[in-house]
């Protein structure tokens, strides 16, 4: 409850200061920018792979217990509309359960663990430019990107049995997003972000307490975070 009353907070203050910038229109802000973003993480449901059977699906908690995605960004806006962008995205989520134990015979059981996603993505955003009055300062946007995400799982326990430390793998991954910004000065702005992340199949190998074998999963996870952009 706190976290939702502090991100109100934030919302309502950069309103404020957005409300009291000069009037004209800022939404056609050109050249290079920094951005920071943080918000919420969900991660789908997500089968864990041997021998080419699906022996088990980890279930994640929900953001406001663990889920948490941030993300720093370099870019450029165009005359145009178009905004290619380089941006690196940290996402981490903890376990909540294990269903579908094909290797036990089927059910759930409760469990613990981490996974993490860090991301280096390469976008391409299509900002819808001059917005007539009063919109004028609000610039929603669309796009995706592709790159290559490190995935690590670590802490894997289930009915006091543990499976092995740390394991990770990077692939290539893609994303689609889109939002909407807000201008608050010829400076800065702000915006409300939404990200679809998914991996290709990441490859663990052996798990220790599991039969031999190359373990392997996808990833895919959406988040909603705020952001605050600097046109340098």
């Amino acid at each position: 409850m706190n976290l939702l009353k502090n991100t109100q907070y934030l919302v309502m203050g950069i309103i404020g200061v957005g409300a009291v910038a000069p009037a004209s229109t800022f939404a056609d802000t050109l050249g290079p920018y920094a951005s920071l973003m943080g918000g919420l993480n969900w991660v789908s449901a997500q089968d864990l792979n041997q021998n080419n059977l699906d022996f088990v699906e980890m279930e994640f908690n929900q953001p406001l217990h663990s889920g948490y995605a941030t993300g720093l960004a370099l870019g450029w806006r165009f005359p145009v509309g178009l905004r290619p962008e380089v941006e690196l995205g940290y996402r981490e989520n903890t376990l909540t359960q294990f269903n579908n134990r094909v290797y036990e015979g089927g059910g759930s059981i409760d469990g613990e663990g981490e996974e993490k996603a860090a991301s280096l993505m390469v976008n391409l955003w299509y900002d819808v430019l001059n917005l007539p009055a009063p919109f004028n300062r609000f610039t929603p946007y669309l796009g995706g990107g592709l790159g290559y995400a490190t995935l690590t799982v670590s802490g894997l326990e289930a009915g006091g049995v543990e499976f092995g430390g740390t394991h990770r793998d990077t692939v290539s991954a893609y994303q689609l997003g889109a939002g909407v910004g807000y201008e608050l000065n010829e400076n800065w702005s702000m915006s409300l972000d939404y990200r679809c992340l998914k991996t290709r199949e990441a490859h663990f190998g052996d798990i220790e307490r599991l039969p031999q074998g190359d373990v392997s999963t996808e990833y895919e996870a959406q988040s909603v975070m705020l952001g605050l952009r600097y046109w340098l």
